[in-house]
């Protein structure tokens, strides 16, 4: 269980690394960030959400089930976070702080450049942003993880 664990939060970040970077028009819509944007996303995001992965395979080879539940934590945070990003906006109409960090642009703004224009299967609420399936994937990734890391944890 730890090995899938494992592999889950390596694919998650790899598939964020992925639609970060590589055009999967309508899928994701990188042209509508500025290269800066998406290398900042990457650099920072990046080695945030793979920490959990090398956590939990400390964890395994030094059988510390706290470093498991340390690293599954994690990956519910970049979750949560993640949730918390997109689904607010679009439930509650409540934006997070961070949601724009450092671009000098809203979330709605930023929204409509770079996300509008992809796969979104939720309704509209509104003039609300819409999470779209290129997050909703990333995010059920991560849950899996989290949820699969804490599974492992508790039988290390």
């Amino acid at each position: 269980m730890l090995i899938t664990a494992i592999a889950l939060v390596i694919l998650a970040d790899l598939y964020f690394v992925i639609t970060t970077l590589v055009d999967l028009r309508p899928l994701n819509n990188i042209t509508g960030a500025t290269p800066a944007e998406r290398r900042t996303e990457v650099l920072i995001n990046g080695p945030i959400m793979l920490l959990p992965a090398v956590l939990l395979a400390l964890a395994g080879g030094l059988r510390l089930p706290w470093l498991a539940m340390v690293g599954s934590g994690i990956e519910l945070l970049v979750v949560l976070g993640g949730i918390a990003l997109w689904w607010l906006p679009y439930l509650a109409g409540v934006t997070v702080p961070w949601a724009t960090a450092g671009t000098g642009s809203s979330w709605a703004e930023m929204h409509a450049r770079t996300y509008a224009r992809t796969v979104i299967v939720v309704p509209r609420i509104g003039d609300r942003p819409r999470p779209n399936l290129e997050h909703m994937v990333l995010h059920a990734l991560v849950l899996a993880a989290a949820v699969v890391g804490f599974l492992a944890a508790t039988r290390l």
